[in-house]
C-alpha cells in the first residue's frame, strides 16, 4: 500500500519540470536577446495624449479601489486543496489571504502596469529618449498583464462559471466588484490600452508569459509548503501523475494567449480596422458581468 503511494507521488518530477522550464526560459531569453527586444519596444508604449493619460489614471484608480475593496468586503469563498491529503476544503479568507489566487495576481499586475505607465507619462510627457528600468518593466507588465487577464477571463467564463451552473451552485459572489475587475475589466482595460497606444510587440515576449506562469506556480508551492498549507487550485497539487503537465500548461497558456494578442497587433500593421474589431470581439466573447443560473442540459 505504501509502495503504491510512493510510486504515485509525482512531486519531485513536477518540481523538476518546473526547474527545467525555468532554465529553458533563461536560455531562450539569451538566444533571442529578449531584453534587447524590450528596449526596442519600450518607446512605443510612451504617449503624450491626454486621453491616454486619463485612461491610465482611470484604470489605475479602479484597480486600486478593487484592492482596497478586497480588504473591506469581508471573508471570501475559496475552494482550496490541502497539501497533506489532496482534499478539497471551503475556506473563507480575509484581507491579504485572498491574494493567493491567479486572478488576484492578474489584478496586481494590471495595477502595477497602469501605475508605471501613468508615472512615466507624467514624468516624461511622452518623450522616449530616457526610458530606463521603469520603461522595460512597463513592457514586461503589459505583456504579462494582458495575457494573464485574457486567460483568466476565458477560464472563468467558459469553464468555471458553466461548472458552477451545472452543479446548481449559487455563484453570485463571483460578481462582486473586485471579482468583476479581476475577471472582466482587467482584460477590458488592457485591450483598450492596446488599441489606444498600439505598442510594438514581439513574438519572443511570449517567454514572459511562461516566466510569470512559473513564477505564480513557484509562489503557490512556497505558500503551500511553508505558509497556508493549501493550493488555491486543485491542478496545482504536485503529487498526481498529471501535475507536471498542468504546471507547464498554466505557464504555456499565458504564452499562447500572448501569441494570439501579438498576432492581432501584427494585423494592425496592415489593417487597423480588422485588428480593432478582432480585439473587441475577442474581449466580448470572454467577459461575463452577471450570473446565469439556468441549468445546462447535458443531454
Amino acid at each position: 500500500m505504501s509502495t503504491n503511494t510512493e510510486e504515485s507521488d509525482y512531486t519531485k518530477i513536477t518540481i523538476g519540470v518546473i526547474i527545467t522550464v525555468s532554465i529553458a526560459i533563461v536560455i531562450f531569453g539569451l538566444i533571442f536577446d529578449l531584453f534587447g527586444s524590450v528596449d526596442e519596444s519600450a518607446s512605443s508604449f510612451q504617449s503624450s495624449s491626454y486621453l491616454v493619460f486619463a485612461w491610465r489614471i482611470l484604470c489605475l484608480s479602479v484597480g486600486l479601489y478593487a484592492i482596497v475593496f478586497m480588504f473591506k468586503v469581508g471573508p471570501g469563498n475559496m475552494m482550496v486543496v490541502r497539501l497533506e491529503n489532496n482534499q478539497e476544503e471551503l475556506l473563507h479568507p480575509v484581507g491579504i489571504e485572498k491574494f493567493v489566487t491567479f486572478s488576484s495576481w492578474t489584478l496586481l499586475v494590471n495595477v502595477l502596469y497602469f501605475a508605471i505607465a501613468s508615472l512615466l507619462q507624467l514624468v516624461n510627457n511622452g518623450e522616449s529618449s530616457e526610458i530606463g528600468l521603469l520603461g522595460k518593466l512597463q513592457v514586461i507588465l503589459f505583456v504579462a498583464g494582458i495575457s494573464m487577464a485574457f486567460l483568466t477571463a476565458t477560464v472563468v467564463r467558459h469553464i468555471i462559471l458553466p461548472n458552477e451552473v451545472r452543479n446548481t451552485r449559487v455563484h453570485s459572489h463571483m460578481f462582486l466588484f473586485h471579482e468583476q475587475i479581476m475577471h472582466n475589466f482587467a482584460a477590458i482595460f488592457l485591450a483598450v490600452e492596446m488599441i489606444l497606444v498600439s505598442p510594438n510587440l514581439a513574438s519572443e515576449f511570449a517567454l514572459f508569459g511562461l516566466f510569470f506562469g512559473i513564477l505564480y506556480i513557484s509562489f503557490a508551492y512556497f505558500n503551500a509548503y511553508y505558509g497556508s498549507g493549501f493550493f488555491a487550485y486543485s491542478f496545482l497539487h504536485p503529487k498526481p501523475k498529471i501535475a507536471p503537465i498542468f504546471a507547464v500548461g498554466l505557464a504555456s497558456g499565458i504564452a499562447v494567449f500572448y501569441l494570439g494578442l501579438w498576432l492581432v497587433s501584427e494585423v494592425r500593421q496592415t489593417n487597423i480596422w480588422l485588428s480593432g474589431i478582432t480585439m473587441i470581439v475577442w474581449t466580448v466573447l470572454i467577459v461575463q458581468f452577471k450570473p446565469v443560473m439556468t441549468e445546462i442540459d447535458d443531454d
